[in-house]
């Protein structure tokens, strides 16, 4: 195996259990209450749980005020699409939450976030690759590597020689 098939650093992620080490948790949704979190919210007593839905990360105040409110020994779960995810992921971190806090749900899949290293540009939504950046206009190969500050998946530009050569579109999962 070649050391580039082996750069893989796609996040996994595992069905979030009750963080036993809690005594607050805080559930974060995009949209309405997932309901691959729904048992263990319905689990929990009233006093333990808080319920955060969000439109998107842009209701970001709200989330703010809700994780400077809750004591340390809270949990955050979160469950949504993969961009939301880490948009959540690293807006608790700011805050000053672990990771070993953090619970993210498999998220949603059929679209990624994709971040060109070429012109820096970040891409919502993109289900194919390859895709032209909206940015710098390359056509970008989508890879596995993962970046957890952007939350995105990377794209480098295809065949730098003759970027007319293009791989045939694949679905990205």
């Amino acid at each position: 195996m070649s050391a580039m098939a082996m750069i893989k650093s796609r996040p996994i992620y595992a069905q979030p259990r009750r963080d036993e080490r809690a005594k607050m948790h805080l559930f974060v949704h995009q949209g309405t209450i997932d309901a691959r979190l729904d048992a263990l919210y319905q689990a929990l007593a009233e006093s333990e749980r808080a319920l955060c839905c969000l439109a998107s990360t842009e209701e970001r105040s709200l989330l703010e005020s809700e994780l400077a409110r809750l004591p340390l020994a809270s949990a955050l779960y979160v469950a949504g699409e993969e961009a939301f995810l880490w948009d959540v992921r690293n807006l608790a971190r700011q805050q000053g939450w672990v990771d070993e806090q953090i619970h993210l749900a498999p998220p949603l899949q059929g679209q990624r976030r994709v971040f060109c290293t070429h012109c820096y540009s970040l891409m919502e939504g993109v289900r194919f690759s390859p895709v032209i950046c909206t940015g710098c206009a390359r056509p970008l190969l989508v890879r596995d590597h993962f970046s957890r500050l952007h939350g995105a998946y990377v794209g480098v530009q295809i065949n730098v020689e003759d970027p007319a050569d293009l791989p045939e579109e694949e679905p990205l999962t």
